[in-house]
């Protein structure tokens, strides 16, 4: 019988040990592909619209790990050609990356949302440019409300009931929005004139390809180690399970801060490019598309690299 399986705990993960009491090979078989459904459903359940969104769409290109390749790899221990750990790793790497992914999303449009209400704000004062502890004050208060009410409506249409009501969480996203709009808001541009002179919706005039990449590659480097350093802290103080760990600590801020130098380096040289060409030309009305074209390395420490994979 099914009930005389026995199982071990490693790390909270369950695993099917040897049977006893001459219980058949089939009732261990069906204990473990059971393990395997329910561990996949509850991932499935966890996510909402934008997950189940991006979900699909990796499922529909066949790229990175996704709900539609766990059920390949679930098929595939039925079939005996991999093992039930094989089988659990890629469902833990679809819910490890499916976190990942969403708080990137999350954190890209907090990113654009915090340099959009900046510059609306200072086109509504007549092109004044804001003192930089309101601007990023504006940025810091954006981006809290946004990337809270971008992760509550993931949750909110997920399968877990009461979800979308789980006040530290909603904490957690509000605190790390606020550091995310308020970094992206204060690097946006990345010249002198934004701590100069405060910052203004036109100012951010680059010289060439290579001065942009250099100024959007410290940026980028700052943006990650700000950022990295704080959304680990901020995600140890919510989480009653983790404790903070130095050398975590410090080897997650440089992974961030790498990152953020190396995407930051890339899109200056895309900035850079459009402008040598003339597609693009710093004026007040198309500071926003900039800002969005680099908004997208103003992340946390969201592993960018995963973000498919």
């Amino acid at each position: 019988m099914v009930s005389k399986a026995s199982f071990e705990v490693d790390n909270n993960i369950i695993i099917p040990t040897v049977y006893s009491g001459g219980a058949s090979q089939n009732a261990k078989e069906n204990q473990s592909i059971f393990l395997l459904e329910e561990k996949l459903q509850s991932v499935k359940d966890e996510g909402g619209a934008i997950s189940d969104g991006w979900d699909d769409l990796k499922g529909s290109i066949g790229i990175g790990a996704s709900s539609e390749k766990c059920e390949e790899f679930i098929n595939k221990y039925k079939n005996g050609e991999i093992s039930f750990e094989e089988a659990l790793t890629e469902i833990e790497k679809f819910d490890s990356k499916q976190d990942s992914s969403l708080n990137l999303f999350a954190n890209i449009a907090t990113s654009i949302a915090a340099i959009g209400a900046v510059a609306a704000a200072t086109i509504l004062t007549g092109g004044t440019a804001l003192p930089v502890l309101a601007a990023v004050g504006i940025g810091a208060a954006t981006g809290a409300a946004v990337k809270a009410g971008f992760k509550l409506t993931d949750r909110a249409t997920n399968e877990i009931k009461g979800d979308a009501g789980n006040a530290k969480a909603i904490a957690r996203d509000a605190l790390s929005g606020a550091v995310t709009g308020g970094i992206a808001v204060a690097t946006a541009g990345t010249g002198a004139n934004t701590f100069k002179n405060g910052f203004s919706a036109a100012g951010h005039n680059f010289a060439g390809t290579g001065a942009c990449m250099a100024k959007c590659t410290r940026t980028g480097l700052i943006t990650g180690a700000v950022s990295g350093s704080s959304n680990y802290v901020i995600d140890t103080a919510f989480d009653d399970n983790k404790d903070f760990n130095m050398k975590e600590f410090a080897g997650n801020t440089v992974e961030s801060t790498l990152i953020g130098g190396t995407v930051g380096c890339f899109m200056g040289g895309v900035n850079g490019s459009l402008r040598t060409t003339g597609l693009l030309r710093t004026t007040d009305t198309n500071v926003f598309t900039n800002s969005a074209c680099t908004a997208s390395y103003k992340v946390t420490n969201d592993r960018i690299r995963n973000i498919i994979s």
